[in-house]
């Protein structure tokens, strides 16, 4: 197990999406087994939620793209998406210039890198390293599923739902 982490890059390395559930759509987003210490007591990570359409977050005027090496993304089947994203590796991204004509409901937009850092500061202080549980619920009428964030520094009284 320890050869395949030491192969992955980014935030990969550190952190895993765990299905459960007999479809396997409702899963934590969360820290591996073999992540280290210093990865844990870190808080360089932050929750994040962003549009479908976007796949980035603005930072400082500059479109930053979620891949791989910065961020765990949780599903695409809904408009509002939520990541776990990596500050580190964030910033090693290229930007690329960012207008108003690219913008959706949900495009998340910062002032800059140390407005995310406080980010991810306060979501630690809340509850540690950041994780995401993601829970599908279907209704059987309208024979929909929709999903629920729980965010590891939320109140357990304030999921974030999402259609």
């Amino acid at each position: 197990m320890q050869n395949q982490t030491e192969k992955l890059q980014g935030i990969q390395r550190y952190y895993q999406r765990t299905r459960q559930g007999e479809y396997g759509n409702n899963y934590y987003i969360e820290p591996r087994e073999t992540c280290p210490l210093y990865v844990l007591n870190s808080d360089d990570r932050f929750v994040v939620t962003f549009d479908r359409d976007d796949n980035y977050v603005v930072v400082d005027n500059k479109r930053y793209y979620l891949n791989k090496y910065n961020s765990i993304k949780a599903t695409d089947k809904i408009q509002q998406r939520v990541a776990v994203v990596d500050l580190d590796e964030l910033q090693k991204s290229k930007g690329y210039p960012y207008s108003d004509k690219f913008s959706h409901r949900y495009t998340s937009v910062f002032e800059s890198f140390d407005e995310l850092k406080h980010l991810a500061m306060s979501q630690y202080e809340r509850n540690g390293i950041p994780y995401v549980k993601q829970l599908a619920q279907y209704n059987e009428n309208t024979a929909t599923c929709s999903y629920v964030y729980e965010p590891s520094f939320a109140n357990a009284t304030d999921p974030v739902t999402a259609a």
